[in-house]
């Protein structure tokens, strides 16, 4: 889930508003966390061939955890996708669990490139659909590893336009040194042959003079990511982190792009509720 900042903001007036009136939800079954702080960030994509791939700004950015009875929604500024996780319980037992989740797996661009604004195409891109963000449907199994929490994901693009699926590991520990906390993720995702030529091949219709026709195989990644946070006064924390993504060669023969190397570094402070 990638634009989720409106649905929290409801969430979180409803949450203060519960003590002017009777809240639709049972109080004992509802558990939340919230930040919300202002960052710099600074984020370079896959290089798509002509197309702006790096991009700085001022920006909001959530951490959240959102619980009613067995659903759940949780966000992670840290996460390379700005990431979110809608899920729904399945099993929990006490070193591991089973869930139902949805959430998105590629970033999407168009003939404008990357998160672009403008009105016209670019001259590189002018032939190419749109590349729509995958809509994944899937499953979760997660389960302690020590002092790390596992887990393996098994999504397919259901309501997306790929019909391809992504298999999808990670593992993450919090560490506490003195006032710091660190928190610490790596992982890896393998792209169906169809899932990563939806976003990566050339079909005939969209050669032009700079893309030739191409259809991509299977592809892979993998990405380590780190946040750092320290309290500087009371409810106020100072946020600082890395996430690095490196893509299977795969990736970069298509003539879309001219790099697999992705990464975001952000920092700034935040208001913990």
């Amino acid at each position: 889930m990638k634009k989720i900042t409106s649905v929290l903001l409801t969430l979180y007036i409803i949450i203060v508003g519960k003590a002017y009136a009777e809240p639709w939800y049972e109080e004992d079954d509802f558990e939340w966390q919230l930040s919300v702080g202002a960052f710099y960030v600074n984020t370079k994509l896959p290089k798509l061939i002509g197309a702006k791939h790096e991009f700085s700004s001022l920006s909001p950015l959530i951490d959240a955890k959102i619980q009613y009875k067995q659903f759940y929604l949780n966000t992670h500024s840290g996460d390379f996708f700005g990431g979110s996780d809608l899920g729904y319980q399945l099993i929990q037992e006490e070193n591991w669990g089973l869930d139902a989740i949805f959430g998105n797996y590629q970033i999407p661009f168009s003939d404008k490139g990357y998160y672009s604004n403008e009105e016209t195409p670019v001259d590189t891109l002018k032939t190419i659909k749109q590349r729509k963000v995958d809509q994944s449907l899937g499953l979760a199994y997660y389960r302690t590893v020590g002092d790390f929490l596992a887990v393996a994901e098994l999504v397919y693009d259901v309501f997306g336009d790929s019909k391809g699926w992504v298999f999808h590991i990670e593992a993450t520990r919090n560490f506490e040194l003195r006032n710091w906390d660190l928190w610490l993720n790596f992982g890896a995702n393998y792209y169906s042959q169809n899932f990563n030529n939806y976003f990566y091949g050339v079909s005939p219709s969209e050669v032009n003079d700079y893309l030739y026709g191409f259809t991509a195989g299977d592809g892979a990644t993998v990405f380590v990511q780190t946040q750092v946070n320290y309290p500087i006064a009371q409810d106020w924390v100072y946020s600082a982190g890395a996430s690095v993504l490196i893509g299977s060669g795969g990736v970069k023969s298509s003539p879309l792009v001219d790099s697999n190397y992705a990464r975001v570094f952000f920092t700034g402070v935040k208001y913990v509720f």
